[in-house]
């Protein structure tokens, strides 16, 4: 029971109401947008996936073209060139070159003056034997070297931009899938289409995989959220169109040779799987 006595002194103690500053709804508002747009969530709350397989490749990127500066001699040339004989894309690696062709005289690479060198020998030397010339391995490895810092900065940007967002949202064991058989898609598609004498080198095949599934993805999207049109062609514009057009601007100004049938093997996978 309260007396008169504390009744007054409740009724004397200060009323204190504590004003909060105001949020700026208009920051909050262009910072959301800003993280919607490096997601790919259609639904609230969806669940996402740490992007593991693309770090993991992008690391290893980095670190095997660290290997240019590595002056270490192996098979009498730099270590890099001799990775690159093992591991670059070269279909007369891959498959029996027919003989007539093997027994055809060479320049020879051995100081021994009056030998006859013929194209098989000299051929067999550039592969490496092992496997000769059933070096399937090269339809993997082409994609874990690259020509220069420009080349794999090219191709390494555009994997962690798209790779990241696809397998936040779609898991590393689908992106594992799409990157590898993009890359296999790409080979192939080379050896049909491109001159069996050239070589290939580089990841761009993978990442033209990721590209196309990135952008089936995308327009599959645009159907199902029709009040998010604009925001998802603000991606694509972003995140395929500018980069594409800066990568093919450069390679032209440049003269650099691209493999555009590597590119479109890639893109094809990926699209598949899009």
């Amino acid at each position: 029971m309260h007396t008169a006595d504390d009744i007054q002194l409740e009724l004397e103690e200060p009323f204190i109401i504590q004003v909060e500053n105001p949020v700026s709804t208009k920051k909050n508002t262009a910072c959301l947008r800003f993280r919607r747009l490096f997601t790919l969530d259609v639904q609230p709350n969806e669940k996402h996936y740490y992007p593991v397989f693309i770090i993991i490749m992008s690391i290893l990127h980095i670190s095997i073209h660290l290997t240019t500066y590595v002056n270490i001699r192996w098979r009498n040339q730099r270590f890099i060139y001799s990775l690159h004989d093992l591991w670059v894309y070269y279909i007369p690696c891959m498959r029996p070159t027919p003989y007539d062709i093997r027994m055809r005289t060479a320049h020879c690479r051995s100081s021994i003056q009056n030998v006859t060198c013929y194209y098989g020998d000299e051929l067999k030397h550039k592969c490496f034997s092992f496997l000769y010339p059933y070096q399937l391995w090269r339809m993997v490895t082409v994609s874990l070297i690259h020509s220069s810092w420009l080349h794999l900065l090219a191709n390494l940007s555009k994997q962690i931009l798209l790779g990241i967002l696809l397998e936040r949202k779609y898991g590393s064991f689908r992106i594992v899938i799409v990157y590898w058989l993009s890359t296999v898609g790409a080979v192939l598609l080379c050896a049909m289409l491109a001159d069996s004498r050239e070589g290939g080198i580089g990841s761009s095949g993978a990442i033209y995989g990721l590209a196309l599934f990135f952008t089936v993805e995308r327009l599959n999207a645009i159907k199902t959220n029709s009040d998010r049109r604009l925001f998802i062609l603000m991606q694509l514009i972003l995140f395929i169109v500018f980069p594409t057009t800066i990568t093919i601007s450069m390679a032209a100004i440049l003269g650099i040779n691209v493999g555009h049938s590597a590119h479109f093997g890639g893109g094809l996978v990926g699209c598949v799987f899009g």
